[in-house]
């Protein structure tokens, strides 16, 4: 889809009228720390999707209190990206004596990643906020099974403009981040939030490893970019500076996804609640080990000083489990607000047909054990 700016009224998704105001004076290792921290929507086109379809709720699932045997013979189709679930579950000792066959398939970014869920070719996969709303919209029939959200995030409104000192000063300006990412969800809400309407700010749409030659080569003013790029853009760019942090305006929670019909199925439904567990299990470790994500994130795969990576990493926060759909929803239906605002979706959704809750007690487990 093509970016598309203007409100189709003048009053913000939060209530607010806008101010009006004249304007003021190695790519594939890298996409691994990006495919970690920010999540690639859904490259259907939600236009394509009725508002009364998009909102029809399957009746709940029976909750799950207990793994159940995995039948012999199953394989779990599991979408990654850039080895990161892998990563995760290695670094925590939860990637030993699967009872079932452990398919991968790695993507960089989102947009691939659910096309194959769309062609049939995965039962589960990790996505963030932005992906979910836009495959709702689209009518992909996928859920989230579980979630988990860092304390602060790595994303941060990069620029060499000495006139541009936060997001209120971005009126006028040509903004760089990567359509339909978490980036645009921080930038939407970021401009909600001071009440400016998107439609005065210019969109320049780039991959997110283009950010830093964007802003260097003056097609942008300002970007919004993610660690380790952050880093790398403010040591080789002089004049560089953050000036603002993405996590002050949104949310920074990803979700592990699945398939209605892989969640139907028994076999592959009793795997799901397996792999879930270790998923939650793996996190729980590292946020008590935050320094073996440090090590190797961003020392052996980005290059970062162990010094710079230990700043990263505590900048971020730890990474909590969150159990859904529980307080992520209110969240993720203002951010679906603020794209049909944009006029991104063409109708409202109801985003809590995005949760399926059957595993929570299950995650509860998991992340309390």
């Amino acid at each position: 889809m093509s970016p598309r700016f203007n409100f189709r009224s003048p009053v913000s998704a939060s209530g607010r009228t806008p101010r009006r105001r004249t304007n003021r004076g190695s790519a594939l290792a890298v996409m691994v720390v990006v495919a970690a921290t920010i999540a690639v929507s859904c490259s259907t086109d939600a236009s394509t999707r009725t508002s009364a379809a998009a909102d029809e709720k399957p009746p709940a699932a029976k909750s799950v209190a207990t793994l159940e045997p995995v039948p012999a013979g199953t394989t779990l189709r599991v979408g990654d990206q850039v080895e990161y679930l892998q990563t995760l579950l290695s670094l925590s000792g939860q990637d030993k004596d699967f009872p079932y066959a452990v398919e991968y398939s790695s993507f960089i970014g989102g947009p691939p990643m659910l096309q194959a869920f769309q062609g049939g070719a995965l039962d589960t996969g990790f996505v963030g906020s932005t992906p979910l709303i836009f495959a709702q919209a689209a009518g992909q029939d996928i859920v989230a099974i579980a979630a988990w959200a860092s304390e602060n995030g790595t994303q941060a409104l990069v620029t060499t403009d000495p006139d541009i000192k936060g997001w209120d000063d971005l009126v006028g300006k040509r903004v760089a981040y990567q359509r339909g990412t978490a980036a645009e969800a921080g930038l939407l809400q970021a401009l909600d939030r001071e009440g400016i309407d998107p439609s005065e700010v210019t969109p320049v749409d780039v991959p997110i490893t283009q950010i830093a030659a964007a802003l260097k080569g003056g097609s942008a003013d300002a970007g919004i970019s993610v660690e380790p790029l952050i880093t790398k853009y403010l040591t080789e760019t002089p004049g560089a500076r953050t000036a603002a942090q993405a996590s002050e305006v949104t949310d920074r929670t990803n979700f592990l996804i699945a398939t209605r019909e892989a969640l139907d199925d028994r076999a592959r439904s009793a795997a799901l609640a397996d792999y879930t567990a270790r998923v939650v299990r793996g996190f729980t470790y590292l946020a008590a080990h935050p320094e073996l994500l440090a090590d190797s994130f961003y020392v052996k795969q980005y290059g970062l000083t162990p010094e710079r990576a230990a700043q990263v990493q505590k900048a971020a926060g730890p990474t909590a489990i969150v159990l859904v759909p529980g307080d992520v929803v209110d969240q993720q239906q203002r951010l679906a607000d603020l794209f049909v605002a944009a006029g991104q979706i063409p109708a409202k959704i109801d985003v809590d047909s995005e949760f399926d809750s059957r595993f929570n007690e299950i995650v509860r487990q998991a992340r309390d054990s």
